[in-house]
């Protein structure tokens, strides 16, 4: 898997067991990866560790893959909608960790605090705080711990349905209604004006029980009235009820006479999973809650900095280990190469050094019996080479393989010229050097006077 790959999977509780929806994040979008759901046998449906109930599997880390996000239920978060004279991120920060501190039962340091942006307008920001108890989020982190599977993010299962149902046009942009979703784990309302959430509350009782009409008639009541008295509130236009089964036509039409407003009823079925939904908010852009501790995410940053470093270390003595086997292996190759090499330079010794004898013999021999460049054909050459007229050697001087070097006078310079040219020609010699001509007069004559030294060829130079 490249560098910048990745995977998040969204693992949620059902009633049945879990369930759990993994993504493969790229450079250029994502890719489905795996939708699964594994079932398994549920205790303790009211504890507080809804999660960490569960006796998940030891294959779990087979089906668990990436940066794992959890959700958690209504009833284990403390959850209000609250407006901010502030947009700036630091500012929303301090104050809903103020107003957390007002509101929770709970001191803040027993607890992990977040926000998400619901909506800003110019200078105010509406904001959805969350807070959960840290007992609560630990025992579930261990329960997953102990099977190999750490968490990376922690969310609501509430916000994972709402988004789900925006993005199906189930959620109207405009108007006031009720929302209800029992998904069989949660049991949730919400109030929403213009698509805008503004009221969470967790809810009791079971949809196939009568009496649970009067629980919701009550809830309902109590949260508009809060809501009346913080702002302007229209009235709703109707009841929104998801369920995992469609609801009685008994149970729609009593709830509908005691609230007074008509209730629709919709199947949570015909949605796709909820860890869809909560997959997707951690994929997006836009600020979401963040219920996971900062030790956990500092821990997680250490892990990932120490399996940097040792994958880093251990390329590093990998390459170097394979050098090493580079350079031994190679000497190896050269020292059985050498050392083949001297034995047959060993073998040929002898050989070589009579061939070098007789090579020496040779060259001997050839210079006391090669007559080319020998002082007699040196002279013919420079004798034959003689312009007509008036020029004589007065010395002749022959050094064997050198040259000859010669020395004389002649009636004028022009004749002295016409030689050297006729020497050049030759083909005996290599090359003229040290050409030298003088006028010297001796009892009232006048005559020209040259020497030059004439160089043979070298034995390269022949070959």
């Amino acid at each position: 898997m490249q560098m910048h790959e990745k995977i998040i999977t969204a693992v949620s509780r059902t009633p049945e067991g879990i369930e759990w929806t993994s993504l493969k994040v790229k450079q250029d979008g994502t890719e489905p990866m795996q939708q699964d759901s594994i079932s398994i046998p549920l205790s303790g449906k009211t504890s507080e560790e809804i999660l960490a109930s569960i006796e998940l599997p030891e294959n779990v880390t087979e089906h668990l893959k990436g940066d794992i996000t959890i959700p958690l239920r209504t009833a284990e978060l403390l959850m209000r909608v609250m407006e901010f004279p502030a947009t700036d991120d630091t500012e929303i920060a301090d104050m809903v960790g103020f107003q957390i501190d007002k509101i929770s039962p709970f001191p803040t340091d027993q607890l992990a605090v977040s926000h998400e942006v619901l909506h800003q307008n110019e200078g105010t920001s509406l904001v959805l705080m969350a807070a959960a108890k840290r007992s609560c989020i630990d025992a579930i982190g261990d329960a997953f711990e102990e099977k190999g599977v750490r968490i990376h993010s922690i969310d609501a299962r509430v916000l994972g349905w709402m988004h789900l149902l925006r993005n199906e046009g189930h959620i109207a942009d405009e108007g006031c209604e009720i929302l209800i979703i029992e998904d069989g784990v949660d049991f949730s309302l919400i109030v929403i004006d213009s698509g805008v959430p503004l009221a969470f509350r967790m809810l009791h009782g079971e949809t196939d029980d009568m009496n649970v009409v009067e629980e919701l008639a009550y809830e309902i009541g109590y949260t508009l009235t809060t809501l009346d008295s913080e702002r302007e509130m229209p009235t709703p236009s109707a009841i929104q009820f998801w369920s995992r089964e469609t609801l009685s036509a008994s149970l729609r039409t009593k709830l509908s006479e005691t609230t007074g407003l008509p209730v629709h009823s919709h199947q949570l079925t015909t949605l796709p999973p909820l860890s869809d939904g909560i997959v997707r908010r951690a994929l997006s852009s836009e600020s979401h809650i963040e219920l996971i501790p900062r030790e956990w995410i500092d821990h997680e940053i250490r892990t990932r900095l120490r399996k940097k470093f040792t994958l880093i270390s251990s390329s590093i003595a990998a390459m170097w280990l394979i050098v090493l086997l580079i350079f031994f292996g190679t000497y190896k190759v050269r020292a059985a190469q050498l050392s083949r090499v001297q034995r047959q330079a060993a073998e040929l010794e002898p050989a070589a050094k009579k061939a070098t004898e007789n090579r020496n013999k040779l060259n001997t021999l050839k210079v006391y019996t090669d007559r080319s460049d020998s002082a007699l054909e040196c002279l013919r050459e420079v004798t034959d080479r003689l312009p007509i007229g008036d020029i004589e050697f007065t010395s002749y001087s022959y050094t064997k393989r050198k040259g000859v070097k010669l020395i004389g006078t002649a009636g004028s310079d022009d004749k002295i010229y016409d030689y050297f040219e006729n020497l050049s020609d030759s083909e005996l010699f290599d090359q003229l050097k040290d050409q030298s001509v003088n006028n010297k007069t001796s009892k009232g004559v006048r005559r020209a006077v040259f020497s030059v030294s004439l160089d043979l060829p070298t034995e390269e130079a022949k070959k």
